[in-house]
């Protein structure tokens, strides 16, 4: 880039989802000028928050299969890709098919690095993708990126044979707790530099031994729900599973387990709704009754006093979203798209450093 070029960073967000990632690079600075997102809701709900975040800046969102988009017409328009490929191919949660799944984004966002040649990129998916069986799967799609290994390993015929990217490339597992989110989120990340850009992991600012302490989720959580009430009720478990701790193992029915609102919540899922939603145990149950059957009492039955299951605006409070922060949609797939999110303060601590690592090589 030329000494004198003083205009804004810019950035394209490719599976977009809700915006969490968008978001955090808008108050780190970058003007985010696309979105590529092809589910309906998730794309009307990055519009409006990018509305209500970035007034007078406009974005176009490509609601349409990546597949089906020329990233060329982005040649020397950015100054970064950033964005979070499906991660079910990865998940520790699904079969981890890995390549072998349709839904696996990242050969396309390699794709779009190659035609846009942006001087940056920013990968996020799940921490598991460089974890035991996916490891070598891993290590591939880092050699591509990083031009060891040609772009058509991960793309066929698609791209020309001589294709290949030349990045420099660094790879982390971040907790989002550590950067002021009030919730257990482990997420990785890959970013890719060009020749001369320099880039620095944004330093942790919360947790022990730091200048502030991990922000508990009773910050955003209270008595009264925020938002439209969660009617899925909370019952006991008829064969309880204890674990040391009250709020671990499987003491009550559902996926969604209870918050301890003295710490940072537990990783929120794309799966939550009905009773995979975690709740609020407003009647203080959780602690007496752990205690109870550690003891050898009885289970319960019926419904657990006092519980409430979190509103989508309270599980977007505990991802770091703005109070203001509405998703579009039927419940379940607001839910979804909360829980799809990167937190927005972590990527703004991202969005920093890599426009720190830009603005210097400018």
């Amino acid at each position: 880039m030329p000494a004198e070029d003083s205009r804004r960073l810019r950035a394209a967000d490719l599976f977009s989802g809700a915006g969490g990632l968008s978001l955090g690079f808008l108050q780190a600075g970058f003007e985010v000028v696309a979105a590529v997102e092809i589910d309906a809701c998730s794309a009307a709900t990055y519009r409006e928050l990018h509305e209500r975040a970035a007034p007078g800046q406009a974005v176009k969102v490509h609601e349409q299969d990546i597949c089906d988009i020329d990233f060329r017409q982005f040649r020397g328009e950015m100054d970064a890709v950033i964005g979070g490929p499906p991660c079910q191919p990865w998940s520790l949660g699904g079969l981890r098919q890995g390549h072998l799944d349709a839904r696996d984004g990242i050969p396309q966002f390699a794709r779009a690095l190659w035609e846009a040649a942006p001087p940056a990129f920013l990968m996020e998916n799940v921490a598991g993708l460089a974890k035991g069986a996916t490891g070598p799967a891993f290590q591939l799609i880092l050699d591509v990126l990083a031009g060891k290994l040609p772009l058509a390993t991960l793309l066929g015929e698609r791209v020309p044979d001589e294709a290949r990217l030349s990045y420099r490339v660094n790879w982390k597992v971040l907790q989002a707790a550590d950067y002021g989110v009030p919730q257990n989120r482990q997420r990785l990340f890959i970013v890719g530099t060009a020749h001369g850009v320099e880039f620095e992991w944004p330093v942790p600012t919360h947790g022990p031994g730091r200048s502030c302490a991990h922000v508990p989720a009773g910050t955003v959580l209270g008595l009264t729900p925020v938002g439209e009430p969660n009617p899925s009720i909370v019952t006991y478990a008829s064969r309880p599973s204890l674990r040391p701790g009250a709020y671990h193992g499987q003491v009550f029915n559902g996926g969604g387990r209870p918050i301890d609102l003295s710490k940072p919540a537990p990783t929120l899922l794309a799966s939550m709704g009905g009773n995979k939603t975690p709740w609020v145990d407003i009647a203080g149950v959780v602690p007496g009754y752990h205690a109870h059957l550690s003891g050898g009492g009885e289970p319960r039955t019926g419904h657990v006093p006092g519980a409430r299951r979190i509103t989508v605006l309270e599980a977007a409070a505990l991802q770091s979203f703005p109070l203001w922060a509405r998703f579009s949609g039927a419940r379940s797939a607001q839910y979804r798209q909360v829980g799809n999110a990167v937190p927005p303060l972590l990527a703004e601590a991202l969005g920093r450093s890599l426009a720190e690592a830009l603005t210097l090589q400018r």
